[in-house]
């Protein structure tokens, strides 16, 4: 009976053993696949949560640069251009006064003692045309540049904090955002905007006279000028600046030539003496001087410089027919009459940003702002 109930037992394993071994097989595998995806869910899961992570950390670097990057414009705009712009325009003013030669000339019709020869006379008219044409033409050029020297350091800077933050090593640096302006030198190269008013102008105006003086050797204060030869002149005036300035040496008036010598000034300037303790370090001013140099040498630059101030100079003259109204005939109006005008026009140029309608003029040009925007990508290598 043993053998008899035993052989069915066998032969059903005999005939089935395949099959449960063949099923056996595939809930194993199956177990060893879920527990096999099951892991790799997990390692999905603690991937996704540190991308999560880091992630938030670059976010909130980014937001870091991105605060710390529009403190630097914020500076910009509202303390460094305003605070050049002033102080270029009392230079300017006190450069190229030529209230003096019109009070000469007034006291010159009073009586035999005051009188003026008439080769005194001519002389004053003179020197009063040439000075009309510096002082505009040295506004025009000194307020475009100035506004566009500017905007290439907040550009320098937000490239470099980009860069700073691209190799990591300025995340926890941007957290003392204060500390971080002064320590990386931003500060100091902002300051380098006061250098034209402060060490440069006069050396400009210089330069600008003896370009005026040529442009204007031939016209006679008699002559008529229409407001488009009045326009040309000042153009001719601002070439001819241009042309007298080789191998771009206009560029030193608006940068410091060498940082340490840039840094020993301003270490007198704010203490009266020269103490070396107070010079500050000029590794990273020099490379930011060094990046400027080369932007403002470019012949992208040079581009946008023209426009910007043949743009300016456009305006200026429209300002000066609106002033002239309706009296000036189609021939133009004598240059001796025009000229008390034409230096005038410095102070619309030289007002201060806020209210500098040339300046928003220059910002809102396509040409410029596109500049900057491949300035910033495309930065000129590191020294």
């Amino acid at each position: 009976m043993l053998q008899l109930s035993s052989a069915p037992g066998k032969g059903f394993w005999a005939r089935h053993r395949w099959k449960m071994l063949l099923s056996l097989g595939v809930a194993g595998a199956g177990y060893a696949a879920y527990r096999f995806y099951d892991a790799h869910q997990k390692q999905l899961v603690r991937v996704e949560q540190r991308q999560l992570e880091e992630q938030a950390a670059d976010e909130l670097v980014k937001n870091q640069l991105q605060a710390h990057f529009e403190n630097v414009q914020r500076i910009s705009d509202t303390t460094t251009l305003p605070f050049a712009m002033h102080y270029l325009r009392s230079r300017i003013i006190e450069e190229l006064d030529i209230s003096h030669l019109t009070e000469r000339l007034l006291q010159g019709k009073g009586g035999d003692s005051a009188a003026l020869t008439p080769k005194e006379k001519l002389d004053t008219w003179d020197r009063i045309k040439i000075l009309s044409f510096t002082r505009t033409v040295s506004s025009l050029w000194a307020m475009t540049l100035l506004s566009l020297y500017v905007r290439v350091q907040v550009t320098i800077l937000g490239r470099h904090l980009y860069l700073d933050f691209a190799r990591g090593t300025d995340g926890a640096q941007l957290q003392a955002e204060s500390d971080t302006f002064s320590r990386n030198g931003h500060k100091d190269f902002l300051a380098t905007a006061d250098y034209l008013a402060t060490y440069g102008i006069t050396a400009l105006i210089m330069q600008m006279q003896h370009a005026a003086t040529e442009i204007l050797k031939e016209k006679q204060l008699k002559d008529p000028m229409t407001m488009d030869q009045v326009l040309q002149t000042m153009l001719e005036i601002s070439d001819q600046f241009m042309s007298l300035c080789d191998d771009n040496s206009w560029i030193n008036y608006l940068v410091p030539e060498n940082a340490n010598r840039y840094a020993q000034l301003m270490a007198v300037a704010s203490s009266g003496f020269d103490d070396s303790s107070l010079v500050m370090d000029v590794r990273k001013l020099d490379q930011l001087m060094t990046e400027t140099r080369i932007v403002l040498a470019s012949d992208d630059f040079r581009n946008i410089m023209h426009m910007s101030l043949r743009k300016v100079a456009d305006l200026v003259i429209e300002d000066l027919g609106t002033q002239v109204g309706a009296t000036i005939p189609p021939s133009g109006l004598p240059l001796a009459k025009l000229l008390a005008r034409v230096a005038q026009l410095s102070s619309a140029l030289l007002e201060e940003p806020s209210k500098n309608k040339h300046i928003q003029t220059i910002r809102s040009m396509p040409e410029v702002d596109l500049f900057y925007t491949f300035l910033y990508a495309n930065m000129p290598p590191q020294t």
